[in-house]
């Protein structure tokens, strides 16, 4: 008969290592529980379970036998299994529905409960049928319960979250010359049907691996030495069956990596942290460290900007300038797997510590340029300071006497005189106490506006000091008139002719220079003069 194992895919949690200690069930009949000819006492009854525990040790896997069962124990400790003598396959949906032995009528778990749930096998290596055939005949090839057995198998994985892959045994056949060839013929019939089974799971998903103990395992039927009885393999023929599991195991069964604590991170929010070289912290028993695959996840939120190249080194940078706090990262290792199948991984959480550091506070205030002779002088100093820190005012260099400084609400303020026409320079400071940010300001005093002279009421022109453009508004006028620009030479750079009834003209002041210049606006009947600043 041929078993198939189911294996079993750990995913790991946080913190947790890869799987280490693999929890193999070995599941069956007596050929299980290690029975040959009935002259051997349960304690050297060692089945094939003996020589696999040390064919498996031996190539680095730590593995540990379950069950409820126990045989073989004269001659290694870890001898238990699920192998049960003379039960059959509806027998064995009993044991793991509830964990009772219908063959010897006994309750093995009391209170009854799901009997894989007890033992919590990684694999399952499944060789049944045997006591079937025997007892039922053709009957066996129909009414076998494997189907149902894989389906308890399923229901377990999905209670436990768990991936388990089940070994299922086309089973081994019985000694032609000892018993009818009828017998033989409906064990390769039953192992078809088994086959047939499993490949259609297989081909849904299941976690199955068939082992073809009854012609892979080197059985010489015709040799009665190797089955004393017909039935049961003696010591060598058990060899033949832990030589044949093993390969099977070693093929398909693939271990998770394991991964070390990789250390906590410190930096600050202006900078970046350690690159860390995640190759250091991971090892896996078939994949060397360049086919690890890794991914990241930020958990809750996502502050940081994270560099992961192909050489498996990372950095970690603050996504904001400046923020700083905590920031946990999920890294997840992930093999290869077997054959591009059962690909396992490991997980571990790195926490970013991003530390606060003090940041000069910025100025978002633009300071007036220019003052008029007799008008106030008005400009308030402002900034803000992302650590949220007190921000204080002061000057750097002395101030113009017109002038006065609040230190307290940062304002600027003052009436000029003629006497202070010219430019007057000072520097105004913020502070959060340790860092500051400095502004340097000229300002140019001129003589008083031209709109404040009674002779040009009418007149209106703005901004003031003008830049790229100067806005000419004319209160109602009748007939033409003329607007000329003049520089401080008196050299009239632009005119222009406003019809009767405009009362509004735009400048181009894009090739002027910085300084003073002179607006004439007229006609017949009146002359408007105004007097501006070109600042740019």
């Amino acid at each position: 008969m041929r078993i198939t194992l189911i294996f079993i895919l750990l995913i790991t949690s946080c913190f947790v290592h890869g799987q280490d200690t693999i929890r193999i069930m070995p599941l069956g009949n007596s050929i299980t529980e290690g029975y040959t000819d009935g002259s051997l006492t349960n304690g050297q009854l060692r089945s094939y379970r003996y020589g696999l525990k040390y064919l498996l040790k031996n190539n680095g896997y730590k593995i540990d036998f379950v069950g409820s069962q126990t045989g073989g124990c004269d001659y290694f400790n870890d001898c238990q299994h699920a192998g049960i003598g003379g039960t059959r396959d509806h027998y064995l949906l009993d044991l793991l529905t509830s964990g009772y032995d219908t063959r010897n009528g006994i309750q093995i778990l009391v209170p009854p409960r799901p009997y894989l749930d007890e033992y919590t096998p990684d694999i399952i290596l499944l060789h049944i049928g045997t006591n079937d055939i025997t007892h039922e005949g053709d009957a066996a090839i129909t009414n076998q319960k494997i189907t149902n057995i894989l389906d308890l198998i399923d229901q377990y994985e999905t209670r436990a979250n768990k991936e388990v892959i089940v070994f299922l045994a086309l089973i081994i056949n019985r000694s032609k010359p000892w018993l009818p060839g009828s017998a033989a013929l409906k064990t390769s019939n039953f192992n078809n049907g088994i086959k047939s089974l499993a490949q259609s799971r297989i081909a849904l998903g299941d976690k199955i691996v068939i082992v073809d103990m009854e012609n892979d395992a080197g059985f010489e039927y015709s040799n009665i030495d190797l089955m004393p009885d017909g039935l049961h393999p003696n010591e060598l023929g058990y060899s033949k069956m832990s030589t044949l599991w093993a390969s099977s195991i070693i093929t398909n069964y693939n271990r998770a990596p394991i991964i070390a604590p990789i250390p906590d991170q410190i930096f600050e929010e202006d900078g970046s942290s350690s690159e860390i070289c995640l190759d250091a912290y991971v090892s896996d028993y078939e994949d060397p460290d360049n086919q690890i695959t890794w991914t990241f996840t930020q958990l809750i939120t996502s502050n940081l900007d994270i560099s992961l190249n192909a050489n498996h080194q990372l950095v970690a940078t603050s996504r904001e300038t400046d923020w700083y706090g905590s920031q946990k990262v999920v890294f997840t290792a992930t093999d290869m797997g077997k054959n591009g199948t059962y690909r396992k991984s490991v997980m571990d959480t790195i926490v970013f510590n991003v530390t606060p550091v003090d940041d000069a506070p910025v100025i978002t205030s633009s300071p007036v340029l220019e003052a008029r002779v007799s008008e106030l002088y008005s400009y308030t100093l402002t900034a803000t300071d992302v650590d949220n820190d007190v921000i204080m005012f002061s000057t750097v260099s002395e101030i113009p006497s017109w002038l006065t400084f609040s230190e307290i609400s940062g304002k600027l303020t003052g009436t000029p005189e003629s006497v202070n026409q010219g430019q007057s320079q000072l520097v105004l400071r913020v502070s959060d106490g340790s860092l500051f940010t400095d502004q340097n300001i000229t300002i140019t005093v001129n003589s008083s506006n031209a709109l404040n002279d009674s002779k040009n009421v009418g007149l209106h022109f703005y901004p003031v000091p003008a830049s790229t453009y100067l806005i000419v508004e004319l209160d109602n006028h009748t007939g033409e008139i003329f607007l000329e620009l003049l520089n401080a030479s008196g050299v009239i750079l632009h005119k222009a002719l406003l019809p009767s009834g405009q009362n509004f003209y735009k400048v181009d002041l894009n090739n002027a220079e910085n300084g003073i210049y002179f607006l004439h606006v007229f006609n017949q009947t009146k002359c408007l003069k105004g007097k501006f600043t070109v600042l740019k």
